[in-house]
């Protein structure tokens, strides 16, 4: 199978390696839901190289590869027990694997009543298809697992359009580790900018595609945003930015089942965003960027690695890119 659809990527210390998840879903052309491990090549100079060491499937209950349909892996992190959790957009918006692939346990019902990713059309709460859980992210002391949504449920509002943002929910929960199950402490309102480029075949769209807790307040939120750049569904140009988002003063919704239900909605603090990065001053053609995770340090600094997702197709491809931290913007 080709190695692509990385939508998650993660540095793991204490083995020198990269992880990185593929939204494969068991399809011909995509293959079995799937993970990898990786050895990147990587200096104050760039990226030399990056190698597949090892592939591992994602297996069910029964141990066997998730058959179509059953799961669309986006979000990914490495525990402190040394096992993945990895979010879907279909079937169990939440759950965790061996680092060789093993089912351990489905994590749905630590998730609140009205979340489903598998809500039907006609159905009012829930996500819309294929906007869910997008993002997921542990603080760097591994005692908080952020959880964000790509765009808005349906009970909250509209999904980000030319003409209006989108209030997408970022969920915190407490990481209790071992045995016990995350519990969610609070909510935030994190506003999706509106679609800034259209597409003259009128598809375009915007999203969060990851998250990266600094502390237990902020976060580096991925925005990327997609229009087709020809007639069809299957060619793509994107534009994507990276917000700090600080949730320090932010209103939690967690008790609110529906915002835009909410008669004064002028007293829901959302989360202050401030532009990190914008890839358009970088490269001349982003692509989908889905996972970004801090990496080894280089001469004393930080360094993020961004992963982008081929979505299995000949138009688009998977790169990597490597931002040093040399003014120490990432405490």
């Amino acid at each position: 199978m080709p190695f692509g659809g990385l939508s998650a990527i993660r540095w793991h210390e204490g083995e020198q390696r990269f992880y990185a998840i593929s939204d494969s879903r068991n399809t011909p052309t995509e293959g079995k839901p799937r993970f990898y491990k990786l050895k990147v090549d990587l200096s104050a100079a760039g990226i030399k190289d990056v190698v597949v060491e090892q592939q591992y499937d994602l297996l069910d209950a029964g141990g066997e590869a998730f058959k179509k349909g059953f799961v669309d892996a986006e979000g990914m992190v490495i525990t402190p027990e040394n096992q993945l959790l990895w979010t879907s957009e279909a079937g169990s918006p939440l759950r965790k694997s061996t680092l060789t692939g093993k089912f351990v346990e489905d994590l749905s019902a630590i998730f609140p009543e009205g979340y489903s990713v598998d809500s039907k059309k006609e159905d009012p709460e829930g996500f819309r298809s294929g906007i869910s859980w997008e993002g997921l992210s542990f603080t760097p002391d591994n005692q908080y697992l952020f959880v964000a949504a790509e765009g808005a449920l349906k009970q909250d509002g509209p999904l980000a359009s030319p003409m209006n943002s989108s209030p997408a929910r970022i969920l915190k929960f407490r990481y209790n580790g071992g045995d016990k199950k995350p519990e969610l402490e609070k909510s935030f309102h994190y506003n999706v900018d509106p679609v800034s480029h259209i597409s003259k075949f009128g598809i375009n769209d915007n999203g969060v595609s990851e998250v990266l807790a600094l502390n237990e307040n902020k976060l580096l939120v991925v925005e990327r945003s997609g229009r087709n750049a020809s007639e069809g569904f299957n060619d793509w140009d994107f534009s994507v930015k990276v917000w700090l988002a600080d949730t320090t003063a932010s209103s939690d919704i967690k008790e609110i089942k529906s915002l835009a239900q909410v008669e004064k909605r002028s007293i829901i603090q959302p989360a202050v965003k401030k532009l990190l990065i914008d890839f358009s001053d970088v490269t001349n053609a982003p692509d989908c960027i889905e996972g970004v995770t801090f990496g080894p340090l280089i001469d004393g600094k930080k360094t993020l690695i961004f992963v982008s997702d081929n979505n299995f197709q000949p138009h688009q491809n998977t790169k990597f890119y490597l931002f040093q931290d040399v003014n120490d913007i990432l405490k």
